[in-house]
C-alpha cells in the first residue's frame, strides 16, 4: 500500500493519482488519536500533504485553498479518501480513520460521492469513518445536502477547529454531527490558570457531553494540556506529546502491533515494545468498571465486553454499536520507529 501519488503538472499518473496542474505528489500522513481515559488508539486522521520538487513539502493550510482556488480540490479529496480508505483496511476494524473534506467538495457534492464509491468499492466499513468538516460548513446551506449525504451512508461526521467562528451548537444537531474538534489555539493556551482558553475548551467538552457528541483536542505537547482536558472530561486528543504524523508504513505498523502497548498519559518517553495492556484489556473485558463506566454512570455489565471504539458519541446509554464515550473505548496502540510515541512501559506506570 503506497501513501503517495505521483502527479505531473498536466497528466493524471497512471497509478490513477489526481490531475493536478502543480509538480509533484501528494503524501498522505496519518497522526493518531488517543483515548484520554485510558491511553489506547482510537484511530487515525489522515493528513494531506504535497511533496513539491523544489519547494519542498506544502502543507494542507497551503494546498488546500490552492486546489480550491484552481479547481483540483475534488479531484483531490477523492484520491485522498481512496487512498487512505485503502490503508486503513489494512488496520484492525476496532480502528477509525478521519479524513478531511473541504467545503468546496461538500458544495460540490463530491465528499458523499467519493466515500460511496470507495464503500461500494472495497468494502471499507462506512462506521469505521469519520469525514471532518470545517466549521464554517454547517452554516453554509449548499452543504447541508453532502453532509446529509454522508450521514446517510452511516459515516461519522466531525466538526474541525471548533471554538474558531462559534457555530450555533443547534445547526451542529440538525447536521448530525457527532463530534467536534477542539482547536489548537485554545489547547495551547490552557496552562495559563486564568484565561479564556480554559473556559472555551471546559464549555465546549460540556456541550458537547450535554449534546451526545464526542470530544477530540488537537495539538496537544504537554502533560499539564493533558490534566486539564481529563479534568474537563474531554473525550481523546491527538499531537506531538503522543506521536508525530507518520508514513502508511509506521501507521501499520503501530495499528497491527501485537501484543498492544499503551500510550502514556503523564510525560513522554521513547517506543518501548513493552506490552501495558492486560490480557482483560486486550480482550475487550476488564474486571474494574470504576474507570470504564458509561457516560451515565451505570457502567454496564461488570466483566462484559467493551463496545468497539469510534470517534463519536451516541446517546448516553453506553451501547455497542461503535460510537461510545472515550471510558467505553477499547483501542490498541503499537510501536512506530519514526513516530516518537510516548507508551507506558509497565503495569504500575502512571496513566
Amino acid at each position: 500500500m503506497t501513501d503517495r501519488g505521483p502527479v505531473d503538472r498536466s497528466e493524471t499518473n497512471g497509478d490513477g493519482g489526481p490531475k493536478l496542474f502543480l509538480a509533484g505528489q501528494p503524501v498522505i500522513e496519518y497522526l493518531p488519536i488517543v483515548d484520554l481515559s485510558l491511553g489506547r488508539l482510537l484511530g487515525f486522521e489522515a493528513l494531506l500533504r504535497w511533496d513539491h520538487p523544489t519547494e519542498g513539502i506544502i502543507p494542507p493550510s497551503l494546498l488546500i485553498p490552492w486546489a480550491e482556488a484552481n479547481g483540483d480540490i475534488v479531484g483531490l479529496g477523492s484520491w485522498v479518501i481512496e487512498q487512505a480508505c485503502a490503508e486503513a483496511n489494512t488496520w484492525p476494524t476496532s480502528l477509525q480513520l478521519g479524513i478531511n473534506c473541504s467545503i468546496v467538495q461538500l458544495q460540490k457534492r463530491a465528499a458523499s460521492s467519493a466515500v460511496a464509491e470507495v464503500i461500494e468499492g472495497t468494502g471499507f466499513i462506512a462506521d469505521r469513518l469519520t469525514m471532518e468538516c470545517p466549521e464554517a460548513a454547517i452554516s453554509d446551506s449548499e452543504c447541508h445536502d453532502d453532509l446529509g449525504d454522508l450521514h446517510a451512508l452511516g459515516v461519522h461526521l466531525a466538526l474541525d477547529d471548533v471554538g474558531t467562528s462559534w457555530t450555533s451548537m443547534d445547526a451542529v444537531t440538525k447536521c448530525g454531527v457527532d463530534s467536534v474538534k477542539i482547536d489548537r489555539l485554545f489547547v495551547a493556551g490552557l496552562e495559563a490558570h486564568q484565561g479564556l482558553n480554559r473556559c472555551i475548551v471546559e464549555a465546549v467538552a460540556h456541550l458537547c457531553h450535554a449534546s451526545g457528541m464526542s470530544s477530540v483536542a488537537e495539538g496537544v505537547e504537554t502533560p499539564d494540556q493533558i490534566a486539564i482536558l481529563q479534568e474537563f472530561e474531554v473525550d481523546a486528543a491527538q499531537g506531538f506529546f503522543f506521536a508525530e504524523p507518520m508514513s502508511a508504513e509506521n501507521a501499520h505498523e503501530l495499528a497491527t502491533r501485537q501484543p498492544a502497548a499503551r500510550f502514556s498519559l503523564t510525560e513522554r518517553r521513547p517506543p518501548d515494545p513493552a506490552d501495558d495492556l492486560s490480557e482483560d484489556d486486550r480482550n475487550g473485558t476488564t474486571g474494574d468498571r470504576e474507570n470504564l463506566s458509561s457516560p451515565d454512570g451505570t457502567g454496564g455489565e461488570a466483566g462484559g465486553p467493551l463496545p468497539q471504539p469510534g470517534l463519536a458519541r451516541t446517546g448516553t446509554d453506553g451501547g455497542g454499536d461503535g460510537r461510545n464515550s472515550r471510558s467505553d473505548r477499547n483501542s490498541r496502540s503499537d510501536n512506530s520507529p519514526s513516530g516518537h510515541l510516548r507508551l507506558v512501559t509497565g503495569p504500575d506506570s502512571p496513566t
